[in-house]
């Protein structure tokens, strides 16, 4: 019983990180920074300027959260093919 209780943690938890990279816009490189561009107009000249910024935000990428869901299905068959060699 245990290890079913374990074996549904660990699944629970890949399907937690596959949503929260779902969520993060589904990229497959990691991110640290997101551009932020504000739209302004020079009163002086009436000219619209472009301003660029970069604002620190994590978002989650496929080459950390592949491995991470991986690793926690992984864990979560093995609990439940322990479970099932008891049972024997």
């Amino acid at each position: 019983m245990m290890w079913k209780v374990l074996a549904g943690v660990w699944f629970i938890l890949a399907g937690f990180i596959v949503g929260v990279w779902f969520a993060h816009g589904s990229q497959i490189l990691t991110k640290d920074k997101v551009q932020v561009v504000t739209k302004r107009v020079n009163p002086t000249f009436g000219v619209e300027e472009e301003i660029i910024e970069w604002k620190p935000q994590f978002r989650l990428g496929l080459e950390y959260g592949a491995p991470a869901a991986a690793l926690c299905l992984a864990v979560g068959v093995i609990c439940v093919r322990i479970s099932r060699s008891q049972k024997q």
